[in-house]
Parts: structure tokens; sequence; C-alpha cells
């Protein structure tokens, strides 16, 4: 069965100010390199509440890679690095099973 994985990268940095291009371009090259492509669907908005009360907005670029394998532990790693990459608690990554027609 293959695999769709979909990433939420955030637009803006924790300033409210745009991430430019050349900040997505080495998940761009992981992707191209370990799967060969990748698909940025659109735009996503989100947000939460925080424990004091705070409320938080923000906006994403949603990813979906293709592949054959589920790769849980290349997409924990990943999840780390775009962490660090973009300066985030947490980084969204899904992963739906399915069957290609």
């Amino acid at each position: 069965m293959p695999f769709i994985t979909q990433i939420l990268l955030p637009k803006c940095d924790n300033l409210g100010q745009p991430f430019d291009r050349e900040r997505y371009r080495p998940f761009h090259a992981r992707m191209i390199g370990k799967f060969g492509g990748w698909t940025r669907k659109g735009q996503a908005e989100g947000a939460w509440l925080s424990p004091s009360g705070h409320l938080y907005s923000e906006d994403h670029w949603v990813y979906e890679i293709g592949h054959s394998r589920a790769e849980a532990r290349f997409w924990k790693a990943e999840k780390e690095q775009l962490k660090v990459e973009f300066d985030q608690e947490e980084i969204w990554i899904m992963q739906y099973e399915g069957r290609r027609i």
C-alpha cells in the first residue's frame, strides 16, 4: 500500500515575519533526495489556546509526500530537524495509508 505523509510548516517565524523561500530549500532537497519529489497543496490556518489563556494563530503551508513504505524512523527524525530549522515547539506530521488508483 502507498502512503501519503502530510507536513504542516509555518509560513512565518515566531515574531510573525514571513519566512523567505530559502528557508524551505533544505526540506525540499531532503524530500527530493529521499522520495523523488514533494507537493505543496496550499495553506492552512490554525489557532490554539495556551495553558495561560493566550490565543495563538498561525498560517501553514501544507505539504504532501507520496511514498511506498511507512518510514516511521525517518519521519520522526525529520520532525526533529524541522523543529530546529523553523524554531518550533511542535511540527505536525500525519501519515495516511491509501490505495493508488
